[in-house]
């Protein structure tokens, strides 16, 4: 087993701690989004919550990311989860547009703060070979809170009232504060190497991974909207029950398990190069899946299809995460794990205030197949990018594992993260090293 006892345990807690708050997350912007249409209110109501969410990520991104490298872990997540429990609790007594979509962006303060601690302990724990495997694990745990939260929601929301389901988020979310407490693996602080606290150079993506960052967030610009119109599209042009809203909801994170795994199987020996083209080949596909649901006679028929968008979507996150957790250098994880997502959040919050916008005009059906169908253009007229930067490294990674720079038996596939702007000559001679 490549993970030792104690960090294989805290594999586990941090991912148990990633299922529980994921489903106080879900279970806080679900049932805030049924109230608003419940309520009457339109398409720009429910794109405020969705922008409230995505906002702290985005404005925080530099703030939060040099806090997850250079202060202690523990400490971090004892403030975000903090800063989460008493957010939500607030909003369970308060009505009115105003007070909810501002103590919820403070919800997600905690979330932007926590966020980038958890991916860059999660990046520590794993090895190499195995960050596919703690991927599948981290992404199942949060797939399991994302199901539950929507389902939860829609049953509790009809049963209990909107005040009694976001006190349950706001116990959902102590799991941050005892994740805090209990994880042994600790970053920032203490723990940072001597060359590290000396940094003063600002930390640069490589070519692959600003690839990856720039793609993501211009084809999840594209795509955001549906978020917005989902409500809408299945309760209103469809004619579901909040029940069944939840529901349905669920199925595109139940395919999202089935993705992860099958993909975390796939990519554990493959190529950085590899991973990255899977990644946007998922991601077209994903989109032309949306594409297609806009076309649903009845509700029935959205089942199959977010059950096949989900798995799509968990392959590009294994995918993402393990690109990251190579490439990007131990000491500034935090930072490019913020950078990445306040690129694709950012772009997500145009695509959430489109969508909110031209619902006033067009029909649910018509926001969704736009946004489709948006994405795969999008990947279609950034594929000579892609294939630009794949070769470039391609033909790097050639130099590097050429048999007269390097011995016989050293094994360079997929070497380790080099630090940006690194002639071929200085990662042969890191490859030669190891």
């Amino acid at each position: 087993m490549s993970f030792t006892s104690t960090r294989w345990r805290d594999v586990w807690i941090a991912a148990g701690s990633n299922a529980v708050t994921n489903m106080g997350s879900f279970l806080v912007l679900t049932t805030l989004m049924l109230t608003l249409q419940e309520e009457g209110r339109g398409g720009p109501a429910v794109a405020a919550v969705i922008i409230a969410e995505a906002l702290p990520i985005v404005l925080l991104a530099a703030i939060t990311g040099r806090l997850a490298d250079r202060v202690d872990s523990r400490l971090l997540l004892l403030v975000a989860g903090g800063v989460q429990v008493g957010a939500c609790l607030a909003l369970s007594a308060v009505d009115g547009m105003v007070p909810r979509v501002a103590l919820l962006t403070l919800v997600f303060v905690g979330t932007a703060i926590a966020q980038p601690v958890r991916q860059a302990l999660m990046m520590t724990m794993a090895s190499r070979e195995d960050l596919p495997k703690a991927s599948g694990i981290a992404q199942t745990a949060g797939s399991i809170g994302a199901i539950a939260g929507p389902a939860v929601a829609g049953f509790a929301q009809d049963g209990l009232g909107t005040q009694a389901t976001l006190r349950v988020a706001a116990v959902a979310f102590s799991a941050t504060i005892i994740a805090g407490l209990s994880l042994r693996t600790r970053r920032g602080g203490d723990q940072r190497p001597a060359d590290a606290r000396a940094e003063t150079a600002p930390v640069r993506m490589d070519g692959l991974l600003r690839v990856v960052t720039i793609g993501f967030a211009v084809v999840v610009g594209c795509i955001a909207a549906a978020n917005v119109v989902e409500v809408f599209y299945v309760k209103e042009t469809l004619g579901a029950s909040s029940s069944a809203y939840g529901v349905i909801n669920s199925m595109w994170t139940v395919g999202m398990i089935a993705g992860t795994w099958i993909t975390a199987r796939l990519i554990r020996r493959a190529g950085d190069t590899s991973i990255v083209a899977g990644a946007f080949i998922a991601l077209a596909l994903t989109c032309a899946v949306l594409a297609v649901s806009s076309l649903a006679p009845e509700v029935a028929w959205i089942v199959p299809l977010w059950l096949l968008g989900g798995g799509l979507n968990g392959a590009e996150n294994v995918q993402v995460f393990t690109v990251f957790g190579r490439r990007a250098p131990e000491h500034a994880r935090g930072r490019l794990s913020a950078r990445l997502n306040a690129a694709v959040q950012g772009a997500a919050l145009f695509g959430f205030a489109m969508g909110g916008l031209v619902l006033e005009w067009w029909q649910p059906r018509t926001v969704l197949a736009a946004g489709g169908v948006l994405g795969v253009l999008a990947v279609l007229a950034i594929a000579p990018w892609i294939r630009t930067a794949v070769r470039r490294e391609r033909q790097e990674t050639h130099r590097i594992t050429d048999p007269s720079r390097i011995s016989a038996q050293d094994s360079t596939e997929n070497p380790d993260p080099a630090l940006d702007g690194a002639t071929a000559d200085a990662r042969a001679q890191q490859a030669s090293a190891k």
